[in-house]
């Protein structure tokens, strides 16, 4: 059976972080930089006994804890089952690391290593801790028919805080990929019932490019020829069960989903608008005829409105544009709360917005006069609440307070050209007639 492993709930704790280090000056230095990185407090101990004692008196939650593996009491890393015990994912500091301390330190399932004479090692140990913080939001999906190797590597996983399914069928699998779209990574083992693993392989591709999900094959050492099956059948990178390491895994894991998010900033910067972070206006317009359409076809209204900030010209001759860039980053803010899941919402320009918003087909009245009032007064409530918003800016936090005019259509028929022009119409109609207004337009259907 499938499982999802839950992880503790840990929002309404303030996050620490632990550090473990007896020499004064370095610790001093790797605290200060932790806490400038993280705005969290750090807890700074320096000896085994000040840790244990910290720990059975202490009711705080650390996030992570960042351990000296010599210490004046515990020279032999005697600190690290001290705090792994506890279930603080821990990342080792070490002088030297020779391959029987390198084997020892990964027997403790810690998350990392790293050599403190390194002179990256301080920015290293960020980008640690802020790998390990986002591994939280990572889900993946474990395929292994052997209790024995689920188990293994599931433990390893859990190590670096991922989200983790896993599934002893490829039936099974399958199933949990529809029911948890936001996988980015699948572990699939070869030999198994029903299919094989590069049998699994292809039936994902079938819905899932490397894009947007990875995937790497695990088998049995002995076939030199399963590599290659496995990459041939779309997974993107291969281990052998018996023979890897605990090091090479986790960098095997984290270059795939490391992968997924570049491409996935990429996509995203490529449809985004770079100062409000919503929607830009390509996007908007290629995905907006799809919403058309998708309303049309089901023959479901779609209303349209047009915002403009009222004389924002003024705002930027008056006070530069430094402090127009921030009106228009926290307007997107208040129109990101006030837009509903299935509503497109995007910059076009400048100081011009626009809101697609199809209709619920449970809530659709027969009359379509119906509709456009829950249009005009919802829209209306925005336009008041934006109002009534106050803006601070610069050191002396000077208020300012703006104002939009908003113009709606709203049909089923004609073009999404024709809708937006509309709109447009009635944007500027509600400029002309003093601005800080809404203005509907009623007579669509009759046209």
């Amino acid at each position: 059976m499938e499982q999802k492993i839950q992880k503790k709930n840990q929002v309404e704790m303030m996050e620490k972080l632990l550090l473990v280090e007896d020499h004064a000056i370095f610790g001093k230095m790797t605290r200060t930089i932790l806490e400038k990185e993280f705005a969290w407090p750090v807890t700074w101990t320096q000896s085994l006994s000040e840790t244990v004692a910290l720990l059975e008196k202490s009711t705080d939650h650390f996030t992570a804890a960042v351990l000296d593996f010599d210490l004046p009491d515990a020279m032999k890393g005697e600190i690290i089952d001290a705090v792994v015990k506890e279930g603080i994912p821990s990342i080792i500091f070490t002088a030297s690391i020779g391959d029987g301390i390198r084997e020892y330190v990964w027997s403790k399932k810690v998350v990392d290593y790293i050599f403190k004479d390194d002179p990256n090692c301080l920015d290293y140990l960020v980008s640690s801790i802020r790998k390990l913080i986002t591994n939280q939001e990572k889900i993946i999906l474990l395929v292994d028919d052997s209790s024995f190797f689920r188990k293994a590597l599931s433990d390893l996983l859990q190590v670096q805080q991922y989200q983790l399914i896993t599934a002893s069928t490829p039936a099974k699998a399958l199933k949990a990929l529809k029911n948890y779209p936001d996988i980015q990574l699948v572990l699939t083992d070869f030999n198994m019932p029903e299919m094989d693993g590069c049998q699994l392989c292809k039936v994902i591709r079938k819905t899932k490019k490397k894009d947007d999900l990875a995937i790497i094959g695990i088998s049995a050492e002995g076939d030199k020829t399963m590599a290659a099956r496995f990459l041939k059948s779309g997974a993107n990178d291969f281990i052998v069960k018996q023979s890897f390491i605990t090091e090479e895994f986790y960098c095997r894991i984290n270059q795939c989903l490391e992968n997924i998010d570049l491409i996935r900033q990429a996509k995203l910067a490529a449809i985004s608008d770079f100062l409000t972070g919503l929607y830009n206006r390509r996007y908007f317009f290629e995905q907006g005829e799809v919403v058309f359409r998708e309303a049309k076809k089901a023959s479901l209204p779609l209303g349209c409105a047009m915002i403009d900030i009222d004389l924002f010209k003024q705002v930027n001759d008056t006070y530069g544009h430094g402090v127009g860039d921030q009106v228009l980053q926290a307007l997107s803010k208040i129109l990101k709360a006030f837009v509903k899941k299935n509503e497109l919402l995007a910059r076009l320009g400048g100081e011009e917005f626009c809101i697609l918003v199809p209709a619920d087909p449970k809530g659709v009245s027969d009359k379509s006069e119906s509709v456009l009032d829950d249009l005009e007064a919802r829209f209306n409530q925005l336009r008041s609440d934006i109002e009534n918003t106050k803006f601070f800016h610069g050191e002396r936090r000077q208020l300012l307070q703006i104002t939009v005019s908003i113009g709606i259509s709203h049909q089923t028929d004609q073009d999404f050209s024709h809708l937006l022009k509309t709109a447009d119409q009635k944007l500027y109609e509600a400029k002309e007639n003093g601005r800080n207004q809404v203005v509907l337009a009623t007579d669509e259907y009759h046209q």
